[in-house]
C-alpha cells in the first residue's frame, strides 16, 4: 500500500523525488513531530520562515475539503497550527530580516515611518531585483518602479509580482533613472553593469531636484552599482549588499538562539495531541468498565428491592448509582492520565481484571 501511494501521490508528478536526500518516511510519534517542527519554522531552509505556516494550513483545508483528513490527521493539524502560531507569538524566531529582499524593507522601515507612503526605484530585473520587488508589494510598499535595459525582461517581472496591480508597479527604461531618482524614497540596485549605474554628482543632482527628505540607497550589484562615495552626501543613507549581509548574519544567530524556546513549544503541543490520541484508546475501555458495573450494579439491587418497602426503593438504586460513580472514578481518572509508556499497559490489565474482553449477552 505503501508503494502504491507513493507511486500515485509521488513518483508519477515528481520523478526527481528518487533523488538521495529527497524522500523520508516518518512513522507514528515521529511523524507528528515533523509536521509540527515544519508550522512551526525548525525545518525550513530559512529557519522561522513564516509563510511554511500558511502552507500548513492550506494542506489542511485541502485534505479536508477532498476527505483525506480523519478525526486524527484533523487534530494533528490544528495541534501543527497552534504550534506554529505560539512559535511566532511567544517567540522571535521569525522576526528580523534574513533575506535580501526582506533586508531591504526592514532597512526602509527604519527610515520611513509608513512602507506605503514610500517610492522605491529598482535598477535591474533579475532574480535579486525579483525578491525585492515582490518582498516590497507583499509588504505594502506605495509605489514601485523597475527600470531595466531590457524592457521585455521587465515586462515579465511585472507579470510575475505586479499582482493587483500595475498602479503599485511601474516599469521604465533604464535611462530613465535620473528622473525616477529624483522622486524616489528608495533605490535599490541589482544589475550586473561593470561601471556604477549611480555616480556620485548624479545622486547630488537628483538630490537638488527633490524636497528635503532623506534617500535610502542600497547596492545589491556585484560589482558596486552606485558610487560609495555618494554616502558622503547629506540625507543619503548608503548600504551596500556586506552591510545587508551582515544584518542577516545577525538576525539568523537571533533565531537560531529562539531553538529551543521552539522546540518547548513543540513538545508541548505534540504532548496534547499524544494525550488526546491515547483518549481514543481509553475511553472505549473506560466507557465498558462503567457499562459492566452498572449492569451488575441493577443485577444486584433487583434482586434487593423485594426486600425493601417500595418507598425506599428510588433511595436504593440512587444511593447505589453513587456508590459505583465514586469507585469508578479515582480507576477512571488514572487511566486517562497515564503516560505513554504505562497507558497501553494498564489497559491491558483493566481488560483482564474486569474480563473487558467478553461477550456479554
Amino acid at each position: 500500500a505503501y508503494r502504491t501511494v507513493l507511486d500515485l501521490a509521488f513518483r508519477s508528478r515528481a520523478p526527481e523525488i528518487e533523488s538521495e536526500g529527497r524522500l523520508f518516511v516518518k512513522r507514528d510519534e515521529e511523524a507528528g513531530h515533523h509536521l509540527l517542527a515544519v508550522a512551526a519554522g525548525l525545518e525550513s531552509m530559512v529557519l522561522g520562515e513564516p509563510e511554511i505556516l500558511g502552507q500548513v494550513r492550506q494542506a489542511a483545508d485541502a485534505a479536508q475539503a477532498v476527505g483525506a483528513a480523519g478525526p486524527v490527521l484533523q487534530r494533528l493539524l490544528r495541534a501543527a497550527a497552534g504550534s506554529g502560531r505560539r512559535s511566532r507569538a511567544e517567540t522571535s524566531i521569525s522576526t528580523g530580516a534574513v533575506s535580501l529582499g526582506y533586508a531591504v524593507v526592514e532597512l526602509s522601515r527604519n527610515i520611513f515611518r509608513e512602507l506605503a507612503e514610500v517610492r522605491v526605484l529598482v535598477l535591474g530585473a533579475g532574480e535579486t531585483a525579483r525578491l525585492v520587488v515582490r518582498n516590497l508589494l507583499e509588504r505594502g510598499a506605495g509605489e514601485v518602479m523597475v527600470a531595466n535595459r531590457s524592457p521585455e525582461r521587465a515586462e515579465a517581472l511585472r507579470s510575475e509580482v505586479g499582482g493587483e496591480g500595475d498602479r503599485k508597479l511601474t516599469v521604465l527604461p533604464l535611462d530613465q533613472r535620473f528622473e525616477a531618482l529624483a522622486s524616489a524614497d528608495v533605490v535599490v540596485a541589482a544589475t550586473s553593469a561593470h561601471e556604477p549605474l549611480l555616480t556620485r554628482a548624479q545622486v547630488a543632482a537628483a538630490l537638488d531636484r527633490r524636497p528635503l527628505r532623506p534617500l535610502l540607497a542600497v547596492d545589491l550589484g556585484v560589482p558596486r552599482n552606485i558610487d560609495p562615495a555618494a554616502a558622503r552626501l547629506d540625507n543619503v543613507f548608503l548600504h551596500s549588499i556586506d552591510s545587508l549581509q551582515t544584518l542577516i548574519d545577525r538576525n539568523l544567530k537571533r533565531r537560531r538562539e529562539e531553538v529551543p524556546k521552539v522546540a518547548d513549544i513543540v513538545g508541548q503541543e505534540l504532548a496534547r495531541f499524544a494525550s488526546w490520541y491515547r483518549g481514543l484508546e481509553v475511553e472505549p475501555v473506560v466507557a465498558q468498565l462503567q457499562k459492566q458495573a452498572e449492569q451488575i450494579r441493577r443485577q444486584e439491587l433487583e434482586q434487593a428491592l423485594a426486600h425493601f418497602p417500595p418507598h425506599l426503593h428510588e433511595d436504593l438504586d440512587r444511593l447505589t448509582r453513587a456508590m459505583v460513580r465514586k469507585i469508578l472514578h479515582h480507576p477512571s481518572t488514572r487511566l486517562r492520565s497515564a503516560d505513554a509508556v504505562h497507558g497501553l499497559e494498564r489497559l491491558e490489565l483493566v481488560r483482564d481484571l474486569f474480563h473487558l474482553d467478553e461477550d456479554e449477552e
